[in-house]
């Protein structure tokens, strides 16, 4: 007995331990079939296809028009019916009926989107691709319009330079009843018009008398009292300073804060001078007249250092449109007639006397892209230019404003 009690112990010992040969079936542990941890054919679970790259952006070319039914001869008429012709890459993507008289500054464009707005005199109705987005009572001209994280904000203009209100969709957050708005929506190098973001804040100025006040939303920011220059050309808040071009003892100078620049330019020939934005920094783009058909726009930075750059064109309604180093020039005789078009001094071969470039909205400029909207002077063939490309439409009325993005 005990020997069979020890015999059936030593059996059960055995029968617990790992088995000391394989014990799959041979076929199973050849070569190419399955052997332990490690796979020979994955051919039924191919390893994941790795994802593509993202798609490399293409912006768009836009351009809006002022489209006159029928065969009104706008040259002669410009205030009867009317409707905003929207355009994407040379395709006509919208057109949308506007209130007569038209106005070239009530529709703009905004991230590939139409804004357009309207009044009846008692409302004022703003519509995002012929969709309304707000109304709000009373009539106001929008000189600033901004949208940022979704939320519009508009800066509009009352009747007869009765005052003013910023709005953030559509709900008043300041206003007066006096005080005349500065800037304008048609200024190209401000994208916001008469509203500019800087920062987190949004900035405004607005003239009451001679005294000049800065806001920050719905803040004082700072005010610039009557006798402070003899003339204020413009004013803004950017890289957190703020910029003034002001006439003072007879001299051009351009304001930081604190910091003074006396430009060696005669007052008496200056014609116009306003802001443009450069990095931090900001420069004063001026025109002024040099002989009887000769004006010079020049440009100067705060450095002293820093030479004034001056272009010199035929009349003071040529544009010339600036960043950084690049400048995109349309010199036009007094009739308003485009006779050159430059990308950085180099000319870019139009017919000269066939085009006009109504507003300074028709010319866009950044580091990479350039674009020229031109209307022709007697027929509907218009011409749109862009980073070397042309592309001819048809309709009867002008060009409003064109813009990449």
């Amino acid at each position: 007995m005990r020997k069979l009690i020890g015999l059936l112990c030593l059996v059960c010992a055995i029968s617990c331990h790992e088995p000391l040969v394989e014990s799959l079936p041979r076929f199973m542990r050849e070569q190419g079939h399955y052997s332990r941890g490690e796979r020979g054919d994955t051919s039924a679970h191919p390893s994941p296809t790795p994802e593509p790259p993202p798609p490399v952006y293409v912006p768009s070319v836009y351009a809006t028009a002022l489209h006159f039914q029928g065969s009104v001869n706008w040259r002669l008429d410009s205030l009867g019916a009317a409707e905003v012709l929207f355009f994407k890459d040379g395709e006509l993507v919208q057109r949308q009926e506007v209130s007569s008289p038209p106005d070239p500054e009530r529709h703009r464009i905004w991230n590939g989107q139409l804004w357009t707005d309207y009044t009846d005199g008692h409302e004022t109705v703003l519509l995002c691709d012929g969709v309304e987005r707000f109304r709000f009572p009373g009539e106001e001209q929008l000189r600033g319009f901004l949208i940022v994280d979704g939320d519009v904000h508009t800066l509009g203009q009352h009747p007869g330079n009765g005052g003013f209100c910023y709005r953030i969709n559509g709900e008043p957050v300041f206003s007066r009843d006096k005080g005349s708005v500065l800037g304008s929506p048609s200024n190209q190098a401000w994208k916001g018009g008469a509203l500019n973001q800087d920062g987190e804040s949004i900035y405004y100025s607005y003239r009451i008398d001679n005294d000049y006040y800065v806001m920050k939303g719905a803040e004082s920011f700072r005010i610039i009292p009557a006798g402070t220059a003899s003339a204020l050309y413009d004013i803004r808040v950017h890289g957190g300073h703020l910029w003034r071009a002001e006439k003072r003892l007879g001299s051009i100078v351009l304001v930081c804060d604190e910091r003074v620049k006396t430009l060696n330019i005669s007052v008496s020939t200056v014609l116009s001078c306003r802001l443009i934005p450069s990095g931090d920094e900001v420069q004063i783009l001026g025109c002024r007249k040099m002989g009887a058909n000769s004006y010079s726009f020049w440009l100067a930075r705060l450095e002293t250092y820093t030479p004034v750059t001056q272009v010199t064109g035929l009349s003071p309604l040529s544009e010339l449109c600036i960043l950084d180093s690049h400048t995109l020039f349309a010199d036009m005789e007094a009739k308003g007639r485009v006779q050159k078009l430059y990308l950085n001094n180099e000319d870019l071969g139009i017919s000269p006397g066939v085009y006009t470039c109504p507003s300074p909205l028709n010319l866009f400029l950044s580091e990479e892209h350039y674009a020229v909207a031109l209307t022709h002077s007697e027929t509907g063939s218009h011409l749109l230019l862009h980073d070397g490309k042309q592309t001819s439409l048809s309709f009867n009325g002008y060009f409003t404003s064109v813009l990449i993005e």
